[in-house]
């Protein structure tokens, strides 16, 4: 006999210390199901919105949000519930074909058209019998499992279960679920986190029995109505010029959450290609934004219609004030059109060929209003977590901008049009398996390219730092987005504006054609469903983006000081990249800019760009808890216990603290990021910021501000693993804590009441403890 029978007893003696007396288990059809659950239904509707979506959001969606929630369950919505889970990864780094696109509302309109690409349900389909509908129920069974086996309320979780990021998956259908628990009873949900309340599972339990239907409507406004048709109306028109500007910001706004500010709530909505005109849009399943659409189409805004998870939560904002700001870029320009670019993918992945025609200036301006949303486009776009381009960058880095109106050759129609053939991506190429044929093509295109700009340098006079640190944007005085800090947490990163911490390690100046090809490398052209020959050609032309950004800083200072900070940064392990510059002496050998006269020219340099962003990002310094604010001074190898992302509670302040790594391989693709040594270790830092910073909180603190100083003082005082496990039992809060969802409550509305439009509900994956 099967060892369910064995289950059910222990369960039974469970029950009676877990649930009322009254509660009892039956057995039906060799399945477990909770008597009371039918014993209690009620005859009211259980109401999906107000009562199911709450619970979904705090408990569920903390870990199926995104393409890597387990087993592709995406959980935001009534219609991902419906569609259900398929045991395909979305997340291989190692298939040689790329798979099937599976976009929720893209690539399948119905629950029949989900199945046969080989999604199995987790809900009932179509069964109004409320017995029926426990039985064929997979999220019934899973939190009746957690309610059966529930999880230790102190102390670790047990050593059996599994939170690795690729902890294996386990996509079990419900005629297999029986068999599935006799050696995964501790795999109930939610997954190793504590237990829905008793009135939290009740309510989705009987909302199962009643058939697990709902909707997710959104209130739009008529102000909002109103607004949209004028931008669909602008967008729309047949002219040249027109369809020209509309591709363009299409292609470059086709990700966003777009939120009109005439709505007061958090509604938003994505522009889409669609086949009509009135009605919902129904948008075209094309993969990729500039793939050749193959009929007509108009540009519509579609609501979006799932709950706002923060990982893939990349804000922007349209108004009458940026319909103006179009009409100056764009519609108002004079400039002619003289033909519609074709959708070849040899033409359309590449920006400078496709956009040529529209003026340099114009379209580097539309970029830096927002620098913001772009740059976060390749953290929070098609890959919801970056790991082809983060594998490249330092853990926490600033960035600031070449000015759209200072007179350097990147600034320049006639510079770029000659370029444009050499700025080829690698996207345009994805089936090659060949892909070391990046290595030689695409960097001797890259190189000519680089050649060619450094030709202005050789050519100019010489500047004084006064006058060269004017070729950086100031914001116009007032944009936020003139400076930015990069924090990469392992495999997820995230952007803030303004620059935060201590000065970083390395910076980076970015021009037009590093900004464009950043959001058509890992944004417009990237595909997460691709093989490893696309992933592996992204991940290296982002190589080439990042020592573009990064040698375009270093150039302002002195040869013999950008000498030194180039063998730090390329050196040791990077080495490799020596390939990437045949002969880099003369460019390192060359002075262009003068002036600068301390002892530590790199912090000198900062401090001029700092003044000329000042006042742009003013807003953006964060009056911070003196005594925690000392975070930032802390360095060594004790940090090296520490995860990426904490977020800190100190009484009614939320804070988060974030691990700057060291990383020796973090330009090497064949090493894996997370290899270390202890001379990395030793120059680990902390950065502190008020609020929420990243998607993937990795340990919650709560503190009492009289507590600060112990708090940090058995911090610097940590040594070995076992002083950071009582460190952790002493602050932190465990995964068995019985408070924790409370903790995770509180995160969220302090979120949104600090961040009403940009918060989104943070994935609980990788939470550490």
């Amino acid at each position: 006999m099967k060892k369910i029978l064995t289950i059910l007893s222990t369960l039974l003696l469970l029950a009676s210390c877990s649930l009322s007396n009254k509660e009892q288990f039956v057995v039906t059809n060799n399945e477990v199901i909770h008597a009371d659950t039918m014993a209690t239904l009620p005859e009211a509707h259980i109401d999906y919105q107000k009562k199911v979506r709450p619970i979904l959001d705090n408990r569920c969606v903390v870990c199926h949000g995104c393409y890597d929630a387990p087993c592709q369950l995406k959980l935001t919505s009534i219609d991902g519930i419906q569609r259900g889970a398929n045991p395909q990864r979305v997340y291989d780094g190692s298939r040689i074909l790329s798979m099937k696109p599976s976009r929720l509302n893209i690539d399948a309109k119905s629950t029949q058209a989900w199945r046969k690409k080989g999604f199995h349900p987790v809900v009932s389909d179509d069964s109004t019998d409320p017995h029926a509908n426990l039985d064929n129920s997979l999220i019934y069974k899973f939190l009746q499992l957690k309610e059966m086996f529930p999880q230790p309320r102190a102390g670790l979780i047990s050593s059996q279960i599994d939170t690795s990021l690729n902890r294996e998956q386990y996509c079990v259908q419900v005629d297999e679920f029986e068999d599935f628990v006799e050696d995964h009873s501790y795999m109930g949900m939610p997954f190793a986190l504590p237990n829905l309340t008793k009135s939290e599972f009740s309510t989705l339990a009987h909302w199962v029995a009643q058939g697990s239907k709902g909707h997710d409507k959104k209130v739009e406004s008529k102000a909002t109505k109103k607004l949209i048709a004028i931008f669909e109306n602008l967008f729309n028109k047949n002219d040249l010029k027109s369809k020209l500007i509309a591709r363009y910001i299409y292609e470059h706004i086709f990700l966003a959450h777009i939120h009109f500010d005439t709505a007061p709530e958090r509604v938003f909505y994505r522009l889409v290609r669609a086949t009509n005109r009135d009605g919902e849009p129904d948008e075209i399943d094309a993969l990729r934004p500039y793939d050749d659409p193959k009929t007509k189409f108009y540009y519509r805004f579609k609501l979006y219609k799932p709950s706002i998870v923060a990982k893939s939560h990349n804000l922007y904002k349209l108004n009458y004030k940026k319909l103006k700001r179009y009409e100056e870029l764009f519609y108002d320009k004079k400039f002619k059109v003289t033909e519609f670019p074709s959708y070849a993918p040899e033409v359309a992945s590449n920006p400078f060929i496709v956009f040529k025609e529209i003026p340099v200036k114009s379209k580097y301006s539309f970029l830096l209003d927002d620098a913001r949303f772009f740059i976060e486009g390749f953290i929070k776009g098609p890959v919801c977590r970056g790991q082809i381009a983060l594998n490249v960058i330092e853990d926490r880095f600033w960035v600031y901008f070449a000015d759209p109106n200072s007179p350097i050759d990147t600034n320049n129609d006639e510079f770029i049009n000659k370029s444009k053939n050499l700025l080829e991506l690698p996207a345009s190429e994805e089936s090659d398996i060949e892909f070391l044929s990046i290595w030689s093509e695409f960097w001797k295109k890259q190189k000519k390219f680089l050649e060619a700009r450094s030709q202005h340098f050789k050519d100019a006079k010489k500047s004084h730092i006064s006058e060269a640190s004017k070729i950086i944007w100031d914001g116009d005085n007032h944009n936020r987005n003139a400076a930015l800090t990069i924090f990469r947490h392992l495999d997820s990163a995230s952007v803030r504006e303004g620059l935060h911490g201590k000065t970083p390690e390395t910076a980076w100046v970015i021009d037009y054609p590093i900004l464009e090809r950043i959001h058509y490398l890992l944004v417009a052209g990237f595909n997460v469903y691709g093989n490893v020959a696309h992933q592996l050609k992204t991940r290296l032309y982002m190589d080439f983006l990042r020592m573009e950004g990064e040698n375009l800083f270093l150039s302002f200072l002195p040869s013999e000081d950008r000498k030194v900070l180039h063998k730090k940064w390329y050196g040791g392990n990077r080495n490799h990249l020596k390939f990437f510059v045949e002969n880099p002496s003369q460019w390192l050998n060359t002075n262009f800019v003068t002036g600068l006269e301390k002892e530590d020219k790199f912090e000198e340099l900062h401090n001029y760009f700092q003044k000329r962003v000042k006042r742009a990002i003013a807003p953006t310094v964060q009056k911070l808890n003196p005594s925690l604010a000392k975070l930032d001074n802390l360095k060594g190898k004790f940090l090296s216990y520490f995860p990426e992302i904490i977020l800190l509670k100190v009484e009614d302040e939320l804070y988060t603290i974030t691990h700057n790594k060291e990383y020796k391989y973090v330009s090497f693709f064949l090493n894996d990021a997370r290899t270390r040594d202890s001379l990395d270790q030793e120059n680990d830092t902390l950065t502190l910021i008020k609020g929420v910073e990243g998607s993937y909180p990795n340990l919650f603190i709560e503190l009492e501000r009289d507590k600060i100083h112990h708090f940090m003082e058995d911090m610097a005082n940590i040594t070995t693993p076992l002083e950071y496990t009582k460190f952790i039992a002493k602050y932190g809060v465990r995964r068995t804590n019985p408070n924790f969802w409370h903790y995770s409550d509180w995160i969220k509305e302090k979120y949104l009441e600090t961040e009403y439009y940009r918060a989104g509900i943070l994935d609980l994956n990788r939470y550490n403890p």
